[in-house]
This record gives C-alpha cells, structure tokens and sequence, in this order.
C-alpha cells in the first residue's frame, strides 16, 4: 500500500484459474462502494473478449445465493466493437456496461484468470474505524475491509449468537481461505474454548480441524474468504 494514510493501491498476482480477490477500498472521496465496471483493473497482458463476445477473463460476484458474471473487455471496446469507452472494463454477459453493479470494501468475488497475471486494485481506506458486515445463513463470501493481511484466527469477531464448536469438534459455522488452487478450512470457536475446552484463550477465534489455533495462517492482502454460516448474524473487523 501506498501514498497517505487515506489512499493507496494493490496490485496483486492471479494464478491462471480461480482466483478469490478481496476490494478493501472506497471510492476516493465519497466513501462510497466502488463501481465494479473498474473496481480491479488486470494488467495490459490479459485479452479481452472475441468477435462473438466469448471472454477470455470472467469475474464472478457472489449474492443472495447466485452468481452474477462480467468479462474483462481489455481493447476489445476498440478493436471488436470500435468504441475505446469498452476498453479496460467489467462488462456484463451482453457486452454492456452495467452502472448498477457496484462493489463494497467488505466484498470478494472470483477472478477466473486466462493465465497468470495482475490485478490492481485502488481507492480509499474505509474510515470506520469499525466495520461490521451482515452474515446470512449459508454462504457469504466476504473480505477484510481493511487492505491488510491478517491471521486467519483473528480474522474478524462474529456476533454473540453464533455458536462455536460442540464437544466433537464440530463447528457450526466454517471459514474456507483459497490458496495455490486448494480450501484450508477453519471453524469458529465462539464460547467453546472455555465451556469445553476449559480454557478461554481460545474462544472467538477460527481454529483449525484439530481446534487449535495456526498462528502460520493467513488472509493475505487482497483476498477474499468464504463463511458458511449456521445462523444469521455478524462479522465485525477492527482498524489497528
């Protein structure tokens, strides 16, 4: 990150493939979400679409239990539809600009890259201090909306009512961070390190399958985590 302690970038790399970017910026100035049209911008190298609108490069937003898809238009504005306003955006499935589309600091969606490159990622830091992010029951996929690499155990506090792990070790709510094409798991300790455990340095953490705490793990700046959630609640994240 660079410039003040308001505005900075991340240019960060993409494996061919899937890839799981986090925003964690605001609109410079406003606060406000960023348009999705140029959210992430990938490096010159990566193509754009063909004749027959086929991209070589998707992202995919992930709400209210579906996905939504784009393209990366690269110079296809000016070289497949003559019209350089196209170029170097996130179009939708008609080739279109979608000015409804927008993009929390909170957000995270899937980049499937046609090979290895960049994507920079702009903006303002979020001013809240405090950031707290509804969870609905099942899938939510989200990221620090502070640009930072955190540990995955203090990555955010959920709400009271979500419940930690029983006497098994089955957790009710799991966190699942993307790496090298591969899910390392984790689950939400809540109140169970001291009700079963007995030892409450444990509790409100993401702890690993063998409920221990993995200090080696981590969320890293600009990536995004899955969160399957038991019950309807919150994330909350805090500036340091």
């Amino acid at each position: 990150m660079v410039s003040s302690n308001i505005v900075g970038y991340q240019r960060i790399n993409l494996d061919a493939g899937w890839n799981m970017i986090g925003v964690q910026f605001v609109e410079v100035g406003t606060g406000a979400a960023k348009a999705l049209t140029d959210a992430m911008l990938l490096d010159a190298s990566m193509s754009g679409f063909d004749e027959d609108g086929n991209y070589a490069t998707v992202l995919k937003v992930w709400k209210n239990n579906n996905y939504t898809t784009y393209g990366w238009s690269g110079t296809s504005g000016t070289t497949v539809l003559e019209d350089s306003s196209y170029d170097n955006k996130w179009l939708n499935d008609q080739t279109e600009i979608d000015d409804t589309a927008s993009l929390a600091a909170e957000d995270a969606v899937w980049i499937k890259a046609e090979k290895a490159g960049t994507v920079l990622v702009a903006g303002e830091v979020p001013t809240n201090t405090v950031v707290t992010i509804p969870l609905v029951v099942g899938w939510n996929m989200i990221a620090n909306p502070f640009p930072k690499s955190v540990k995955v155990s203090t990555f955010g506090v959920l709400s009271a009512n979500m419940e930690g792990f029983d006497e098994d070790g089955n957790y009710a709510t799991v966190l699942k961070v993307w790496k090298n094409n591969n899910y390392t798991t984790f689950g939400w300790s809540g109140t169970s390190g001291t009700k079963i455990l007995e030892d409450p340095s444990y509790d409100n953490k993401w702890l690993n399958d063998q409920t221990e705490i993995d200090d080696e793990a981590t969320v890293d700046f600009g990536h995004g985590v899955w969160i399957k959630a038991a019950s309807a609640g919150t994330i909350t994240f805090t500036a340091e």
